[in-house]
């Protein structure tokens, strides 16, 4: 509560009287001074001119209590806490909602200097009663400011928990109830027609408690904002599968390309910057509950399918941090992958030409080399470390094995497309059998403590 109210001299009050009359000079400079301060400057229209309600009443205030003797009631500070709490959803930060406290103290102090040059006789009571009550009283009004701005914060943080984990089953278990959908982005303060890219982003968090993982990941998502030219807040983000998922703002008019290679650009940079990051896949843009899952599926088989251990492709991001090769994987260098695989018997004709392969040694590993190498004969045959004419024969005995001709796209199309399913399929199995491998450890481990 504000400090008891010190007596004020008839000759003063007469004065204290008319400045509250005329007090929109002190109003008008707090106002314009704020508005350069964080939060302030980008506000609305409608929010400025709450500022400016806001300003008039708590200058007034001061001025009342001083005529009256008494300090606020309590319905004129739960007044004072509604500024506060709007504060918060106007998305002005308390340093600047306290540091414009400050600024409306140092106008009406700058009022009343103005007051005691003007006559003498009032500076030693302005100054010796008037100043250390004016300090007294808005340092109150501030911790009272503060606390409401606070418990407001609070409980915006719990309801917009709240808000999330709606819309996450939304989006993963009920993608068809596109009304609730809508309703629920749009009470996030999001735009619920504005097309997103889902992220996967496979973080290193092994020397993290569960109890401090939260929070490592809430400061991640504020670098990743930085990166991906966003708001925290518009960076919508969930644990999935054992990966981070964000779903990023698109720029609105801009085709998929574009948004695609965008993301990727500021991926690639997010993960040079981020030593934790072992790799990012990304999705392709949609909208709607089921082009947000859409989207997240993509972006979770760029990283499972992506190719290992290998260098940067021309659809890759890929950086170098501390030695560790970091890769951003898009799921369009894999559609046409991702196409075949929803076919079973064309993936079951693809996956044979390289089954077909493999029956006999150093012909795979000669194909995967010609398309590593471009195509191009003399480089495949060094990178073999074999001769030129060997590599001619190998290369024969692949068409003649296949019915294939390696100098037709079609062909070339189809045997690159079976080489990268194969690698995907065998990564995968690699990570099952390394994920039974650790299950069957964990449970040998807890026989054995037993």
């Amino acid at each position: 509560m504000p400090p008891p109210v010190p007596a004020v001299s008839p000759r003063l009050r007469s004065r204290l009287r008319t400045l509250a009359r005329t007090q929109p000079r002190a109003v008008e400079r707090t106002y314009d001074t704020l508005l350069s301060l964080e939060g302030y400057s980008v506000l609305s229209a409608a929010a400025r001119k709450d500022i400016f309600s806001s300003i008039t009443f708590s200058a007034g205030l001061w001025f009342q209590c001083l005529l009256d003797g008494a300090p606020p009631g309590p319905d004129v500070m739960d007044q004072i806490a509604a500024f506060a709490r709007r504060r918060v959803h106007q998305n002005v930060p308390l340093r600047s909602l306290l540091r414009a406290f400050r600024l409306g103290a140092r106008e009406l102090w700058r009022t009343c200097t103005e007051l005691a040059e003007a006559e003498p006789a009032l500076a030693h009571e302005l100054l010796f009663d008037i100043s250390p009550y004016l300090l007294d009283y808005f340092d109150a009004m501030a911790e009272h400011i503060a606390e409401a701005y606070l418990d407001e914060q609070h409980q915006q943080a719990r309801w917009r928990g709240s808000l999330l984990q709606q819309l996450y089953d939304l989006v993963f278990h009920a993608p068809d109830d596109a009304a609730r959908f809508r309703e629920t982005v749009e009470a996030l303060g999001l735009d619920a027609t504005l097309p997103r890219i889902a992220l996967a982003v496979d973080l290193d968090l092994r020397d993290h408690a569960p109890s401090v993982r939260e929070d490592a990941l809430d400061r991640f998502a504020l670098g990743a904002a930085r990166h991906f030219d966003s708001k925290p807040d518009a960076l919508v983000r969930v644990w999935h599968r054992e990966r981070l998922v964000f779903w990023l703002p698109c720029v609105r008019g801009d085709s998929m390309t574009r948004n695609d290679q965008r993301v990727a650009e500021q991926a690639a940079a997010l993960a040079r910057a981020e030593p934790r990051v072992r790799s990012i896949g990304i999705g392709l843009m949609n909208e709607g509950a089921h082009g947000w899952a859409a989207s997240v599926e993509e972006a979770l088989k760029a990283v499972d399918f992506a190719p290992r251990g290998s260098g940067a492709d021309d659809d890759s991001e890929s950086g170098s941090e501390a030695g560790n090769m970091v890769r951003v994987h898009r799921f369009s260098s894999i559609a046409i992958e991702e196409s075949v695989r929803s076919s079973a018997n064309v993936l079951r004709y693809l996956v044979s030409l390289a089954e077909q392969l493999a029956t006999e040694a150093d012909l795979l590993a000669t194909l995967e080399t010609w398309f590593a190498s471009g195509q191009r004969r003399r480089q495949t045959a060094q990178a073999l470390g074999v001769h030129p004419n060997t590599l001619d024969y190998r290369l024969e005995r692949i068409e003649t094995l296949l019915g294939a001709k390696l100098d037709n796209a079609h062909w070339i199309a189809r045997l690159d497309i079976a080489l990268k399913l194969r690698g995907a399929t065998q990564g995968s199995e690699r990570d099952a059998r390394k994920k039974e491998k650790g299950r069957v450890a964990a449970k040998k481990a807890k026989r054995a403590a037993r």
